[in-house]
């Protein structure tokens, strides 16, 4: 018969916080005393000298290394079955979020010693449960002290309610003389609960650090643990849950909380009213992302469309309310300078619906702990809407309003600036042109514009305290639509409007038959063409069967010269021997695709494209 004993081994930060202790080595020795002993007290808590280890190998039972969830499991000799057995383990590292343990060196602990009590049940094996549950007065010195990690368990409900609040983030912060230091945070399950793990470095800063750091000990008589405080953060705005007056001084290695919402308030972060980016999801800086020599962003794209513009805003200024707003001045080109006296500003039907923040109230809903009701500059009813003063956006002075901060603070219309800045373009031609220039008297060639912008703060209402909030180089757009633009060259031919770029694509030996169906015997010339003032890429492809061997496709275009590209080519055969007449008789699909650098700041103008189908016969 076999004796194992099966366990598993917990550290307790608090009575309701434990941690598993996984890839920790449990090891087992035959008992010096024959006696029940508990888990060492603390102040006997040190770890074994390399002479113990070494002294106490010989009476080794056995080990084992627990696993993710904390098991273990060690097979005994039969004949210690009847023997107390001492319990140690060895760790070199612990627990500690969102970092990974960091291993240090390798540390053995004595903890109890017990006599196993065997299930006799199976006929193989006899089992001992050993629980083996660290107290948090053993733990988090062991943490602490040694591993120098730091410990906040909490939960965090609703005051009127009780129900935990889920999904919000808890900050801890250290209140000091000077400046206070953010110990870490972590975002409360399903229960409210929250962990958050730090290191004494987290409050040691001063305003000299890392050349100067105030030491601490909480062994040693100047013992100096952190003064904890708590914020809250959700959905990017944080609140202050408490302050420097409700701190815990000295706070031990670990530190246990229940923390409660009753009302939150939005904290100071400071962040003055700036524009700094256009579009969320590109993020371009309006100084440093924008190329001078072209206007376009540092990877080659124009701007078209409504672009969010992004920044921060505050609901005072100089302890006054405050309102915003946008200009605009068109520029010759990228690298000229705006002219102080040439900024128009931008009125209200320039600007899209944008959201700009939210007013928030307590949830009784733990999947969701706070409402937002958004507000919004050119809302649409029943929204929340931010006011004009003229061409001034007020700032909205509820007590629970949070402000955008690294988010749209207005999306403008390009199109509509300037007087409108929306160019149509007629591309209509015959189906014979396609492949040729298509810039004539008729059908114009339109360039970038060049736009700069800047926002404008003040207190409500008081002139005499403008101020720039930001300015940004002179960015390119291009706002034009072709319309009319062919498609399906001669064999199924069409026309569509509202084209971001005017691709089209033909096939000669068609176009020269008697109606659009001609089919291809020996000869097979493609014409295309592609227009925009920042193309990017033009491409042929085609679809259809090929012989065992054989392959064909189009050589690469070549871009010309804005604003378009156009040509006649043929396919290029492997074995280059072949031609059009080793075709296998089918019909066969020619696709055109073509791009342009041009964004709205969260996504690019996709790729346009046309075909044209034909049948080879022999």
């Amino acid at each position: 018969m076999s004796t194992i004993i099966k366990g598993n081994i917990l550290g307790f930060n608090c009575e309701e916080c434990f941690e598993i202790l996984s890839a920790t080595k449990v090891k087992l020795y035959a008992a010096e005393r024959q006696s029940v002993t508990e888990i060492t007290e603390r102040g006997k808590i040190r770890p074994l000298s390399e002479e113990e280890i070494e002294k106490k190998a010989k009476r080794l039972v056995g080990e084992a290394l627990s696993d993710e969830a904390g098991n273990f499991e060690i097979k005994v000799d039969e004949k210690y079955s009847q023997s107390y057995i001492e319990v140690d383990f060895e760790c070199g590292s612990v627990p500690r979020k969102p970092f990974p343990p960091k291993n240090g060196e390798l540390l053995q602990f004595h903890l109890f010693s017990f006599q196993p009590k065997w299930d006799l049940r199976e006929e193989k094996n006899a089992y001992h449960e050993l629980r083996i549950k660290l107290p948090y007065s053993f733990w988090c010195f062991i943490k602490g002290y040694f591993f120098d990690v730091w410990t906040i368990c909490g939960r965090l409900t609703n005051c009127e309610t009780g129900k935990p609040l889920r999904g919000v983030k808890v900050i801890a912060m250290d209140a000091d003389f000077i400046t206070d230091d953010r110990l870490g945070d972590d975002i409360t399950d399903l229960n409210g609960k929250f962990t958050i793990y730090y290191s004494s470095k987290d409050f040691k800063k001063t305003f000299l650090s890392p050349l100067i750091n105030i030491e601490t000990d909480i062994s040693g008589p100047f013992a100096s643990g952190p003064d904890v405080y708590f914020k809250l953060e959700y959905d990017g705005q944080q609140f202050d849950l408490e302050t420097k007056a409700d701190r815990r001084n000295n706070v031990g290695y670990c530190l246990c909380v229940k923390l409660c919402v009753k009302e939150l308030i939005p904290s100071d972060n400071s962040v003055p009213p700036s524009f700094t980016h256009i579009g969320i999801a590109r993020f371009t800086p309006i100084q440093s992302g924008i190329n001078s020599a072209t206007g376009k962003t540092l990877d080659g794209f124009a701007h078209q469309g409504s672009l969010n513009l992004v920044g921060a805003i505050s609901q005072k200024l100089n302890n006054q309310p405050m309102e915003y707003m946008f200009e605009y001045q068109q520029v010759t080109n990228p690298s000229a300078s705006p002219l102080p006296g040439s900024w128009l500003p931008v009125v209200p039907n320039m600007i899209e619906r944008t959201r700009i923040g939210y007013l928030y109230t307590p949830s009784m809903d733990i999947n969701n702990p706070i409402d937002k009701e958004y507000v919004y500059v050119n809302g649409i009813a029943p929204d929340t809407i931010a006011a004009f003063n003229g061409n001034w956006i007020k700032v909205p002075q509820d007590v629970n309003f949070a402000a955008g901060n690294d988010n749209a603070i207005l999306r403008l219309n390009t199109t509509k600036i300037n007087g409108g800045e929306l160019t149509q373009l007629n591309m209509a031609m015959p189906t014979s042109q396609i492949g040729s220039a298509t810039v004539n008297a008729g059908r114009p060639h339109t360039k970038n514009k060049y736009f700069a912008l800047r926002m404008k703060v003040r207190e409500a209402g008081n002139n005499a305290t403008i101020a720039i909030a930001g300015t940004s180089k002179p960015i390119a757009i291009f706002n034009v639509s072709y319309d009319n633009v062919n498609k399906h060259g001669s064999w199924a031919p069409t026309s569509e409007g509202g084209q971001g770029i005017a691709v089209s694509v033909d096939i000669q030996e068609i176009v020269a038959g008697a109606v659009g169906c001609s089919k291809i015997t020996n000869a097979l010339h493609v014409k295309y063409e592609a227009r925009n003032e920042n193309l990017d890429s033009v491409s042929l492809s085609i679809t259809g069967p090929r012989k065992p061997g054989q392959s064909f496709d189009f050589p690469p275009i070549a871009l010309m010269p804005a604003p378009e590209t156009f040509g006649t080519t043929q396919l290029v055969f492997n074995p280059p021997t072949q031609t059009v007449q080793d075709m296998l008789p089918c019909a066969y699909t020619v696709h055109i695709s073509a791009t342009a650098k041009i964004t709205d700041g969260e996504s690019n103008l996709p790729a346009h494209q046309d075909f044209v189908s034909f049948c080879k016969v022999d």
